[in-house]
């Protein structure tokens, strides 16, 4: 009996694969040099290269292992590398290749394997003063997920092809595997083919207009507004996604649940935004509590987190006429341990609509609610429902008196890795003292989360007692000041903690869609809008706090 090759459909190799990718990277993103690079930990080899302008890395070229920038993002495995300068920074600045490339910014992004092993990295190389975006770090990294994807898949075919000569039953059978994984390959390449033209066009469009949008000379709302038409052009990353998923439809014609690496923070926070506007237009205060760490990665759909929170916060909205909603998220489990229970609480004002009283009356007898009744009602809350099947979770609606529903989710997620320049950022605040000045209300999202990063954390509402305790000897390394501070206001507020404390920086809060004149704003060191974002205080922190 012959040798039996079997025909890829999908890539003839892994060459061929990186090759597409550095194509589509090289359209999307604007960098100098794109390349691709794997390793067997002895030798690091360039298997695809683009230069746009200077020729900094040539395709085949090879390095030792340890001498290659590569090296360094390997060193911790699933973790992502950004140098700004590999003249200064203190990992390059003593390497031969920095002798012979010069200043240049680095960025690396690891090819993982399903099996938790390093097949190479996906790299970009600029001048130093090149900025990549957190869209294009996300494409990167999607990139390098679908890299270790084709990889996994040119082992599993080298498999069968040694099947196939075994036996002549066991190479029938596999004939028939190879010709319908040929097929579905195709249906893959025809997808990727229809994204590369009618999904990267317009996402180039949208994502480069925010960044000539973008001067010096914005104002805070301008900005705000470039960051809104941002999240919009984000939103078309979730179209690819839908047709990625497209590729994922099984037998039975049920969507296929991804389970890759998400910033979960990230995702919650954007989908709350995406409804900052609507509940400001109803009057609605909107708020936002995560006991979550913004450094940790976990592995779970992103997409369909996000389209089942959007879901339910709709509703939530729709139900509300005076009041709030507040979304609380936490994750059970200590931060030692891998698995874990997403917790999502949706409470908002209101009592649940007339047509969904029988909803509550089925939960309180089983436990659960019944998707069929749901169809019948809300169509969002449905597809919520079965978004939280799919994804081996549940959805819970409680009554909390006349005046309160809550919605409470829970999904099973699994703790990838920590983003480490996060999480030395938080080692660093740690102990800075912080004097909070706002009136109590249901955001405590400041406060919780700068006590996460435990931070001395001193909050008052009222601005005398603040006074006292600065004439008492305290000393704030920050303050941070709601803007909606009723009792002697938050402007005079600032104007006198600068003349007692003078060199304190403050972090202003202000409610969404507020407007700040420009000359009070020159006291603020930084200005943030409510819900804040966990990313946002975070890097405010980090400029201002020494």
């Amino acid at each position: 009996m012959g040798t039996v090759s079997i025909t890829r459909g999908f890539y003839e190799n892994i060459q061929e694969a990186a090759s597409h990718i550095v194509d589509v990277l090289s359209g999307i993103l604007k960098v100098n040099t794109i390349f691709v690079a794997t390793n067997n930990g002895v030798t690091n080899v360039i298997i695809e290269a683009f230069n746009r302008e200077e020729e900094l890395i040539a395709k085949g070229s090879e390095l030792p292992f340890e001498a290659s920038y590569c090296s360094l993002v390997l060193r911790d495995k699933g973790s992502s590398l950004i140098i700004t300068d590999t003249c200064e920074h203190p990992l390059t600045k003593s390497m031969d290749v920095t002798s012979g490339l010069g200043n240049r910014f680095f960025v690396g992004i690891p090819i993982m394997r399903r099996s938790g092993e390093t097949f190479g990295t996906i790299c970009l190389m600029d001048n130093p003063d090149y900025v990549i975006s957190e869209t294009d770090m996300k494409t990167l990294q999607a990139m390098a997920v679908f890299l270790g994807y084709v990889v996994d898949l040119e082992d599993t075919l080298q498999v069968q092809e040694q099947k196939l000569n075994d036996s002549e039953q066991l190479q029938e059978q596999l004939q028939a595997e190879k010709e319908r994984a040929e097929s579905e390959a195709m249906t893959k390449t025809q997808m990727l083919s229809l994204m590369s033209h009618e999904i990267r066009n317009p996402l180039n469009g949208i994502l480069g207009l925010t960044d000539l949008m973008r001067t010096p000379d914005m104002s805070d709302e301008q900005t705000e507004y470039v960051n809104m038409i941002e999240t919009s052009g984000n939103i078309l990353l979730s179209l690819l996604n839908n047709m990625m998923s497209f590729n994922n439809v099984n037998d039975a014609g049920k969507t296929v649940v991804h389970d890759d690496p998400f910033d979960l923070v990230a995702t919650i926070e954007n989908t709350v935004y995406l409804y900052a506007g609507l509940a400001l237009s109803k009057n609605i205060e909107l708020g936002l509590n995560l006991d979550l760490n913004v450094s940790q990665v976990f592995v779970g759909d992103e997409i369909k987190i996000g389209q089942l929170l959007a879901h339910v916060i709709q509703y939530a909205i729709d139900s509300t006429r005076t009041g709030s909603v507040l979304i609380t998220a936490t994750v059970d489990g200590g931060d030692a341990e891998d698995e874990g229970i997403l917790q999502l609480q949706v409470k908002y004002t209101g009592r649940m609509l007339s047509s969904d009283n029988k909803l509550r009356a089925i939960n309180n007898l089983d436990g659960n609610i019944s998707t069929q009744k749901l169809v019948g009602t809300n169509l969002g809350l449905a597809v919520s429902q079965n978004l939280a099947i799919l994804m081996n979770g549940r959805i819970q609606v409680h009554g909390m008196g006349d005046k309160e529903t809550e919605f409470e989710i829970c999904l099973p997620l699994r703790r990838h890795w920590e983003l480490p320049q996060l999480a030395n950022i938080q080692h660093r605040l740690k102990g800075k003292k912080v004097l909070l000045a706002k009136d109590p209300d249901i955001l405590q999202g400041a406060s919780s989360l700068m006590r996460r990063w435990e931070m001395d954390v001193h909050m008052t509402s009222v601005t005398t007692e603040a006074y006292d305790w600065i004439q008492d000897g305290f000393k704030p390394d920050v303050a941070v000041v709601d803007m909606g501070l009723l009792e002697g206001g938050a402007v005079d507020f600032v104007h006198k903690l600068k003349r007692l404390v003078t060199d304190s920086p403050v972090i202003v809060l202000i409610p969404y869609g507020m407007h700040i004149d420009p000359h009070e704003a020159e006291v603020f060191d930084a200005v943030l809008t409510k819900p804040v974002k966990q990313a946002d205080l975070l890097n405010a922190l980090s400029i201002i706090v020494y």
